[in-house]
């Protein structure tokens, strides 16, 4: 009887996670499907319309629903990374390396005090004395530099870019430092679904504040291409009032949309983006970087408030100002339909939980 050739069969191992998206223009063509679905599902459940909404979630999930969503973001950020960009402008302000705990005008005054002291009694002091004092002068300027960790939120993370650089270390084996952590910078890294170890599953929506006190609140607050993909004016409009709160005064939050958003929409300009993000409360700190496809801001929550019975009469006509959709603009050319609303629950606070 002859002997049958016994073949190798190699086992089909099922991947984990699907590989990642290369084509550009799938995934330009996956995000911007995944988004007008969304739109007309929101719209159909505020409808009622039951059916239409089961129709559409069909549609999203022969896509790939949420998950291929993200794969198609990421081939985007690899063109734009916003993590360079967020790391490259804390470097420059020095926050990359911690906060220091003592602000520098008290530095600096403390400084010119000691220094006055010095000069005004250096003719009866001995050498050593002086030279005591000058070491015990250091050690004081020493300690008013030191620094705490930088607090930074992402909100809607696609990578861990920035978390690995809050893991990053410096040193190590036939070094003769040892091994410490090269930036003072502590990150939390959320999104709806996670798509990576590290990537909290959180909803910024429904996220409590961190403290009551608002000075122990999140130093920076990076919230990159999310709000394009907020369904609703009104919706957007409470994100960018909680990006506010979440933030302690003097904090950074570094913001991107798609230009689209502010080109092609006939609601909304860069000049009222900015407008309304005035009107929360932000302070225009940057837009200087250039993109084709990308608009990015830096905008701060000032240190200072103005005087309350001020504010409160700015902010009312401002949210009487944006409080509903007002065409700015006229023509089939634009064709995004972008808006922000906001109400007086947002731009104040009032609607805001708490964790302690």
């Amino acid at each position: 009887m002859p002997k049958t050739k016994k073949t190798n069969v190699k086992k089909r191992v099922t991947p984990l996670a699907p590989p990642p998206m290369r084509s550009r223009k799938k995934a330009r063509h996956v995000t911007t499907t995944f988004h007008k679905l969304t739109r007309q599902r929101d719209v159909a459940e505020r409808n009622g319309q039951v059916e239409e909404v089961q129709r559409i979630e069909d549609q999203l999930n022969a896509m790939g629903g949420r998950r291929e969503y993200q794969r198609a973001s990421q081939v985007s950020v690899s063109y734009f990374s916003t993590s360079k960009w967020v790391l490259g402008y804390l470097t420059s302000n020095g926050w990359l390396f911690g906060i220091p705990t003592v602000p520098e005008e008290t530095e600096t005054a403390s400084l010119r005090t000691d220094n006055e002291g010095n000069d005004s009694s250096s003719s009866s002091r001995s050498s050593v004395v002086t030279r005591d004092d000058t070491a015990r002068q250091k050690r004081k300027k020493t300690q008013r530099r030191e620094r705490r960790c930088t607090t930074l939120l992402e909100v809607g993370a696609i990578n861990t870019e920035l978390l690995d650089a809050s893991k990053k270390t410096e040193g190590g084996i036939g070094s003769r430092t040892e091994v410490s952590l090269k930036y003072k910078l502590r990150v939390r890294s959320i999104d709806l679904h996670s798509i990576a170890d590290g990537i909290e599953e959180a909803d910024f929506l429904k996220m409590p504040v961190q403290h009551r006190d608002v000075n122990k609140r999140y130093d920076v607050i990076v919230c990159s291409m999310v709000l394009n993909c907020v369904t609703s004016p009104e919706v957007r409009g409470e994100m960018i009032g909680r990006l506010y709160h979440h933030l302690r005064p003097g904090g950074l939050c570094f913001l991107t949309i798609p230009k689209s958003c502010l080109t092609l929409s006939p609601y909304v300009n860069n000049e009222v983006f900015v407008r309304i993000l005035k009107a929360v409360g932000f302070v225009l700190q940057e837009t200087k970087k250039e993109s084709p496809k990308v608009s990015f801001f830096v905008v701060k929550r000032p240190e200072l408030g103005r005087q309350q019975q001020q504010q409160q009469q700015v902010d009312d006509a401002d949210i009487a100002h944006f409080s509903r959709v007002v065409k700015i603009r006229q023509g089939k050319k634009f064709r995004n339909d972008f808006s922000v609303c906001l109400s007086r629950d947002s731009v104040l606070g009032t609607n805001l939980t708490y964790l302690d």
